[in-house]
């Protein structure tokens, strides 16, 4: 189940850039770092939210069937994986 925790790793990663894609949206941006942001922005507002539900859907699935278990994966990043998603989930909606 390497394949859950890459993923779960590439989740967490999109959640940081979602959190740093709204921040710049609330804050004065002087356009400095474009080429840098513009991925921020791809991979925090384009591929976070799909990626971080299918990740959390598909691992809590996984947790319920016990085909993996708490120990094979990173636990607190699962559970940061869901309270991101929770966040997204109400900014978006």
């Amino acid at each position: 189940m390497r394949w859950i925790r890459f993923l779960l790793k590439l989740a967490f990663i999109c959640n940081l850039c979602f959190l740093i894609s709204e921040v710049l949206r609330y804050t004065v941006y002087n356009h400095t770092y474009d080429a840098v942001i513009n991925h921020v922005l791809v991979l925090g507002i384009g591929i976070a939210f799909p990626l971080n539900g299918l990740i959390c859907v598909v691992t809590g699935v996984l947790l319920m069937l016990k085909k993996i278990q708490w120990k094979a994966l990173p636990p607190w990043l699962y559970l940061l994986n869901i309270i991101f998603l929770i966040v997204q989930l109400i900014v978006n909606y």
